[in-house]
């Protein structure tokens, strides 16, 4: 048997392609897992990101200038 992964960002549209898929002539099963974030440091990161922390650069002299500062630390 033979897998296919589907990735859904949206999860409100979880159960049409869960039905959709299911109406596919062939398809034995249809399982939803959840994935979750692989370390905490990656989890807190990206929860970082999506609540607009983080360093803006306005250009990119500026981002160069942030990373060379960052062998001085």
């Amino acid at each position: 048997m033979t897998q296919l992964i589907v990735s859904i960002e949206n999860p409100s549209m979880l159960s049409d392609i869960r039905a959709a898929i299911r109406m596919i002539r062939g398809v034995v099963s249809v399982k939803t897992e959840k994935t979750g974030v692989s370390n905490p440091e990656t989890a807190a990161a990206i929860s970082e990101a999506e609540a607009g922390k983080g360093i803006r650069c306005h250009t990119f002299a500026d981002y160069k200038k942030l990373v060379s500062d960052l062998d001085d630390v």
